[in-house]
């Protein structure tokens, strides 16, 4: 091996040791103990259906009877604050902020705020109800079993045309699913990635009254595809899965990256790969310690959807531009130029700087996930056993990256360049269908959608004009590059004939 496909695999090796180190010391975290329960329980079930009320009353632009119910709230938090510190500090913090935030809304009458942090404070009165929250011990008493069950509950409320309620648990199973989703993607990424879109399917559908009776049937195929993994057990494998399948997008993406900036002769291209790498993974390493430590997977639920949304969205621009470079340059006389032209000035132009911000984003938006998906299975197996699994992982995962630098080297320019564009394109095209599907489950896009659209959750196809409309952009734009490059290489050797004729 040379001694820049030496540099790069020391590249990716540290990169995965590092992500490995995150994970154990993440892990163990999720051993400490912590407080058991408490009697604040007892009455929370009609609290928070007060708090629901309270919701409907500011909706309703009634702040006078919001305010009385709001008056049963802080009775029960002035009674029981000290219980719930004593189960889950977070979760106590974030009631104890939005009911001071509340009292000031409602005293101000400014119900547009006011509106905000009740329906906010309803979401953490019945996350702390059904268990969605991690405690103090870092372990969430959320299980997938009992998310079933809250499914299976809407499906009902839905049967009988309660659509408000239904809507209102549909929103609750959406910010839930950060608790769980961990205990599916292990086992089924095909369940997991339908169950995303179902959940969006459902809301859209309770949104929209023309739509409200189909959405029985989203919420019984998800119950009926979540149910055999409840109570199933995990092994190492299942942990092994996780960075296997979530790291195998951004190993694809840098090592794509790191071939073309090695074929390129251009030691600046690297030098970004290789930082914006390992920027990445620093703020990888920082929020899992952060998640782990100061606050829980499910309080940075919204947030994560939202990072991946818009690096989805950023890295999707970025790698259209990579797909059309390597595409471009693919054809042998145009490389060969582009190898001539080759400069130290043009190598240290802004031209490569694309190359470190894609390798920034694909580390950023799949290490995330990682890193929340394990946190969740700590509590779910021994240390050792999450510790081999994590291990397994990340090992195939540098065999892989192993095996693409090592293809770089060999293959002809044209085969290569023209198969990496595929795939760039290819994930180009999932990065921004799924980043705007992160963002409707965040709920900073509407969950809008249309049965006749096409959908496929495992290429992140999904049947809403906001992802399908972008997608198909894109694909537009490769098929106009494609065939312009296509005449040109016509119209040149066309010339050329006539020439030698």
């Amino acid at each position: 091996m040379n001694l820049e496909a030496a540099a790069s695999m020391r590249i990716v090796r540290l990169m995965l040791l590092g992500m490995l180190a995150a994970m154990l010391m993440s892990g163990r975290t999720a051993w400490a103990s912590g407080a058991g329960d408490s009697h604040a329980k007892e009455n929370v079930p009609a609290i928070s259906g007060q708090a629901d009320i309270i919701y409907a009353s500011l909706e309703a632009k009634d702040s006078q009877a919001a305010a009385e119910t709001f008056k049963a709230v802080k009775k029960w938090w002035a009674l029981h604050k000290a219980d719930v510190k004593g189960e889950s500090l977070d979760l106590a913090l974030e009631i104890d902020k939005q009911i001071a935030d509340l009292s000031l809304s409602l005293l101000t009458e400014d119900l547009s705020a006011a509106l905000d942090t009740s329906g906010a404070l309803r979401f953490s009165l019945h996350n702390y109800e059904d268990g969605a929250y991690a405690g103090n011990d870092g372990k969430t008493k959320m299980t997938l079993a009992f998310y079933v069950s809250k499914l299976a509950d809407a499906r009902n409320k839905a049967d009988r045309q309660d659509w408000a309620g239904a809507a209102s648990l549909v929103k609750q199973l959406q910010s839930q699913w950060l608790a769980v989703e961990g205990d599916v993607v292990s086992r089924s990424q095909k369940v997991y990635n339908d169950t995303e879109r179902d959940l969006v399917l459902a809301d859209a559908y309770l949104a929209n009254e023309g739509q409200r009776p189909q959405a029985s049937a989203v919420l019984k195929r998800m119950a009926d595809s979540l149910a055999p993994f409840a109570e199933a057990g995990y092994s190492w494998w299942d942990a092994a899965l996780i960075p296997l399948r979530e790291g195998l997008e951004a190993v694809l993406v840098v090592g794509a990256l790191l071939v073309a900036a090695g074929r390129s002769k251009s030691a600046a291209a690297k030098r970004w790969v290789a930082g914006g790498s390992a920027l990445g993974m620093l703020v990888c390493l920082a929020a899992g310690f952060a998640i782990a430590i100061l606050f829980s997977s499910e309080a940075f639920g919204g947030s994560s959807s939202l990072i991946n949304g818009w690096t989805g969205i950023l890295s999707s621009l970025l790698l259209l531009y990579v797909s059309y470079w390597l595409h471009r340059n693919a054809d042998i006389g145009r490389w060969n130029k582009f190898l001539n032209r080759q400069s130290d000035k043009a190598a240290s132009s802004g031209r490569m700087v694309s190359f470190g911000l894609l390798a920034f984003f694909a580390i950023l938006r799949e290490g995330l996930e990682t890193v929340i998906f394990l946190i969740g299975l700590a509590g779910k197996m021994s240390l050792g056993t999450l510790a081999a699994g994590i291990g397994a992982g990340f090992g195939l995962l540098f065999v892989l990256a192993f095996i693409i630098l090592k293809a770089g080297q060999k293959l002809p320019v044209r085969p290569l360049f023209l198969a990496s564009s595929l795939v760039v394109f290819y994930l180009c095209f999932k990065f921004l269908g799924s980043g705007i599907h992160s963002l409707q489950m965040a709920g900073a896009i509407p969950s809008d959608v249309k049965d006749y659209l096409p959908q496929w959750a495992s290429i992140s196809l999904y049947p809403s004009w906001y992802s399908t409309l972008p997608q198909l952009v894109f694909v537009l734009l490769a098929l106009a590059g494609s065939a312009s490059g296509w005449l040109k290489r016509l119209g040149g050797r066309t010339g050329r004939t006539e020439t030698a004729s």
